[in-house]
């Protein structure tokens, strides 16, 4: 589970910034919204809002790239190769110094605060601390080459000297099979960060086609959602190409498979009698619509299932307004949601800001300064909210800020060049 992230100097954000998923003292949706572990009570859910170049796509850019370097740092990275860190570029406060990345998280029923400063050289500092009982204890930190490992890591013990200036050291122990490193390091590859202006993920829906139990949860959720999709089979061709592998002069043989998926409709005669399943392609015959939410679909049921992290950017893209309620309603749900899975989502959808979708706490902004540095800020740290406001009506009029400034029309676009 997902307790909090912060990153600084970063993309847009110069300052630290901390998006938590810590539920508030509030006492809407008590029932449904959140859940209990390590003490904690956490959201299942969260959305982000915000003008067009405000920070949105950056947080969930800084949550992938921490994910990638913890992933990759230790195998992906050759000595003396830069790091693909981008630190906040509008300020000369800030050209020099490391990007900072932090995240708390429970994996296997402990609760985890990790984080790194990072420049495109070399790792600046890393930490982490875990929490057994009430008291936060280090296991290790690092700073520059140097180290303090406590003894309940001893897992790193004499391994920081194999960890390069440009890895991480809680990837280096990963890659030894130290237990705690390696819990780390699972709890992020089985973090789904995605964009909603691709289809990327659909391979990870064809897995759950290939599995007869999780084929009738798709089955089941596809026709709930109105596509008018009554069945699904995926169809594999296997065909032989080449890859050129870097360094070898030679061509190595590999086999690629290219998946055709086929769709079912009902089919009717002239007097709405039932016939049968007509078959269409999805590619050929679905909208683009229906195309995202069959690829969305996959990442929604494996995390559901799994009770991890979905992360979605640009989630209403191709998506009816419905059909994005209805896929926040899985994750907030008791029933659908038995694994307290959580799902992060930013959107423009406004019709998502509702008292009756989300919690004030689980509704976030981002804004940028005058400066062009990016705030993040939650919808419950307004105190005086009212009970019966709406949230969508007062977002547009930009009581909460993080709306764009748009200009008078009054301009004419056949106008001749004064120059």
């Amino acid at each position: 589970m997902l307790v909090e992230f912060s990153v600084g100097n970063y993309l847009s954000f110069k300052n630290v910034v901390t998006f938590s998923l810590v539920a508030s003292g509030i006492k809407e949706h008590k029932d449904t919204h959140l859940f209990e572990t390590k003490k904690l009570k956490l959201l299942k859910s969260a959305v982000v809002y915000g003008a067009n170049a405000s920070g949105k796509s950056n947080l969930f850019s800084a949550m992938a790239f921490m994910t990638e370097f913890v992933l990759n740092s230790s195998k992906g990275y050759q000595i003396g190769e830069k790091i693909d860190v981008e630190s906040f570029r509008l300020s000369t406060e800030t050209i020099n110094k490391p990007s900072f990345f932090e995240i708390v998280l429970v994996q296997n029923n402990v609760l985890y605060r990790y984080g790194f400063e990072v420049n495109k050289l070399e790792v600046v500092r890393e930490w982490l601390y875990f929490t057994p009982k009430n008291q936060e204890i280090q296991l290790f930190e690092r700073n520059g080459s140097t180290y303090s490992i406590s003894d309940h890591f001893k897992e790193g013990k004499n391994l920081f000297e194999k960890t390069r200036n440009n890895a991480l050291f809680v990837s280096v122990v990963s890659q030894f099979n130290g237990e705690i490193a390696t819990s780390i390091v699972k709890w992020f590859g089985e973090l789904f960060n995605i964009s909603g202006l691709t289809d990327s993920y659909r391979d990870i829906t064809t897995s759950i086609l290939e599995n007869k139990n999780l084929k009738n949860t798709f089955i089941n959720l596809i026709r709930m959602a109105d596509s008018g999709i009554e069945d699904v089979k995926i169809k594999n061709k296997i065909k032989l190409g080449f890859e050129i592998v870097p360094g070898k002069n030679e061509e190595w043989q590999f086999d690629h498979t290219v998946t055709n998926i086929s769709t079912f409709h009902k089919k009717y005669s002239p007097n709405n009698k039932f016939i049968e399943l007509e078959e269409f392609q999805l590619t050929k015959h679905e909208s683009r619509g229906t195309e995202k939410l069959f690829s969305l679909l996959g990442p929604i049921i494996d995390t559901l299932q799994k009770g991890s992290i979905l992360i979605v950017d640009e989630f209403d893209s191709r998506l009816h307004t419905l059909l994005t309620r209805f896929i926040v309603g899985l994750f907030n749900s008791v029933d659908k949601n038995p694994n307290n899975a959580q799902l992060i989502i930013n959107t423009h959808d406004t019709n998502l800001l509702s008292r009756k979708i989300f919690r004030r706490d689980q509704i976030w902004f981002t804004e940028k300064d005058r400066y062009g540095a990016t705030d993040l800020y939650s919808l419950v740290e307004y105190q005086k909210v009212r009970n019966d406001s709406s949230f969508e009506k007062d977002y547009l009029i930009g009581k909460y800020g993080a709306i764009p400034f748009v200009g008078d029309l009054d301009f004419n676009i056949n106008q001749e060049d004064t120059k």
